[in-house]
């Protein structure tokens, strides 16, 4: 893992409480609050029950997305591949996060199954300062291009320009969105004349 990636690992888990999204058997959105236990040069830990229906989508799908808002108002979110790992991770995670022991006291904690998000990309968020920044981030995996770009077909007529809230697009041949201070509004994409802009969302 780079050292970019892993410092936006370690602050997941200094964070801890994320939201975490899966799909369940209907393609219905599910979403709750998950804690992230350990945070390593693999990926990220995180432990549910086999009871729960979280237990049988990470399962199911092999895939989990995260949220979680960080001080001053910075928001992450990731992305990525699970797998089941050895038993011996729900031994660690209690050994790194001792409250468990509240709520799984003695051998009740082997209920748990410990899950390990081994690759995906994700994305730093900062509303605070203006203009915003973003960053995108990745383990084991490639980055996603998200937001918009402008295209060679560009007519230089400086249309976006006034519409953009961050004042994020400068002149040229073509014209260029600086996707570091992009809020992805897509305000751009709705008035370029020469349908110029390519939408990059997957």
């Amino acid at each position: 893992m780079n050292e970019k990636a892993r410092n936006y690992v370690d602050l997941f888990r200094k964070v801890k409480i994320a939201s975490a999204a899966t799909v369940d058997e209907q393609g219905r959105p599910q979403s709750r609050i998950i804690n992230v236990m350990i945070a390593s040069d693999e990926g990220m830990y995180i432990v549910t029950s086999k009871g729960k229906p979280f237990y049988k989508q990470l399962v199911d799908t092999g895939r989990v997305a995260l949220s979680a808002m960080c001080p001053d108002c910075q928001s992450l979110k990731f992305t990525g591949k699970v797998k089941m790992v050895d038993k011996k991770w729900v031994d660690r995670v209690f050994e790194e996060n001792p409250g468990m022991n509240e709520v799984y006291p003695g051998d009740t904690r082997y209920i748990l199954d410990a899950f390990l998000i081994y690759e995906g990309s994700g994305e730093w968020f900062d509303l605070l300062n203006y203009p915003i920044n973003r960053e995108t981030f990745s383990y084991n995996a490639s980055e996603e291009k998200a937001g918009f770009e402008i295209q060679k077909n560009c007519i230089g007529c400086g249309s976006c320009i006034p519409v953009c809230p961050q004042k994020c697009i400068t002149e040229g041949e073509p014209y260029k969105i600086d996707p570091v201070h992009c809020l992805q509004c897509g305000a751009c994409f709705e008035v370029c004349p020469a349908e110029a802009i390519k939408r990059l969302h997957p």
